[in-house]
């Protein structure tokens, strides 16, 4: 028979009861790699371009940009909730639920940098999307990648300043804030450096360069779905281009081609290439071409906000150039309702 003294059994108790209620507990911080399980641990160190965790006593190391979220214990439940919807794109839900909490009362730096750049993404995509102050979110992002200058978060950070100064007109500061991808780790990134560099100057009126940009983008073998749609985009980007460049037939047909192989699950790619062939057509004084091509976007692809816009601006021209006024005030009423922010 086993025996146990009085002083076991108590210290036994005391140590079940402390486990239990959570006095003494292991760390369970959780890594989301994009590929595979969930890593549970303790997140050790955060960079730029790694995040190392501690689990089962041996540390893994992923490199950012291969992480599609952390979760922090402690983390409070506003947070956990806005990681969820941000994925989700719902910004207004994340940003409402952001709001809620104290971030500078929360436990741990990681935590706290996290919260504010939730904060700023949902805030600067409700601003591109025409429902918030472009200038404010600048600001807002400046000042998060100024003072997180090592976060996880910094690349995204970049895309997001270079969307919001390509908002506002700023090229030059679209293309520097791009430009910051290329010294990213990942492959996807330094590509789409490229691409952004090249809507830039595509949006400059410089359309060689943005051509040569473009075309090495549009020429790679793409290693994974991101680099495939930045490909796609590439390509319709270049059709626009070739269009306004005179080469009208060449034009249709890369788009065309598009079209024909567009990804079914890839909504907001969809929504870009029909608006390139709709600004293929109008570059080469086809009224009727345009017009069917941004209806497609307006009526099935009107979940995404910015190509949704782009394609009421646009309707509301060309609706008057085949003289319906009514349709013309039809879609800029639309884009004013849904879109303040844009419809200037």
């Amino acid at each position: 028979m086993i025996r146990f003294s009085t002083r076991s059994l108590i210290a036994s108790t005391l140590l079940a009861t402390l486990v239990l209620s959570g006095v003494v507990h292991a760390q369970t911080d959780r890594l989301y790699p994009t590929d595979g399980e969930a890593v549970i641990g303790k997140v050790k160190t955060i960079s730029k371009n790694e995040i190392v965790i501690t689990a089962g006593g041996k540390d893994q190391s992923f490199p950012s940009s291969d992480v599609r979220r952390l979760l922090f214990q402690g983390d409070p439940p506003e947070l956990t909730r806005a990681r969820e919807l941000v994925m989700d794109g719902q910004y207004d839900q994340a940003f409402d639920e952001l709001k809620q909490i104290d971030i500078a009362k929360l436990p741990r730096d990681f935590m706290k940098a996290d919260a504010q750049f939730y904060l700023v993404l949902s805030q600067g995509e409700l601003a591109l999307s025409g429902q918030g102050d472009l200038n404010k979110s600048t600001a807002d992002a400046v000042e998060f990648a100024r003072s997180n200058s090592d976060s996880w978060h910094f690349y995204p950070a970049m895309r997001l300043l270079g969307d919001l100064a390509k908002a506002l007109g700023n090229y030059e500061k679209a293309a520097q804030f791009y430009g910051y991808l290329r010294n990213a780790p990942s492959r996807s990134l330094q590509i789409e450096s490229v691409y952004q560099t090249g809507m830039v100057k595509m949006e400059q009126g410089d359309l060689d360069d943005a051509k040569s940009d473009l075309a090495k983008v549009a020429g790679l073998k793409p290693n994974s779905a991101e680099e495939k749609r930045l490909q796609t985009l590439a390509k319709a980007a270049i059709a626009v281009i070739a269009a306004k460049q005179g080469e009208g037939g060449e034009a249709i047909k890369m788009v065309n081609e598009l079209i024909a192989n567009l990804n079914p699950t890839d909504t907001q790619t969809a929504a870009t290439i029909y608006n390139a062939q709709g600004a293929s057509y109008a570059a080469l004084g086809d009224d009727e071409g345009a017009l069917l091509a941004y209806l497609h976007t307006q009526l099935m692809y009107s979940m995404h906000a910015s190509e949704h816009a782009e394609a009421l601006k646009k309707l509301a021209d060309l609706w008057n150039k085949v003289g319906k006024p009514d349709r013309a005030a039809q879609a800029r009423g639309e884009l004013q309702q849904r879109y303040p922010g844009l419809s200037g």
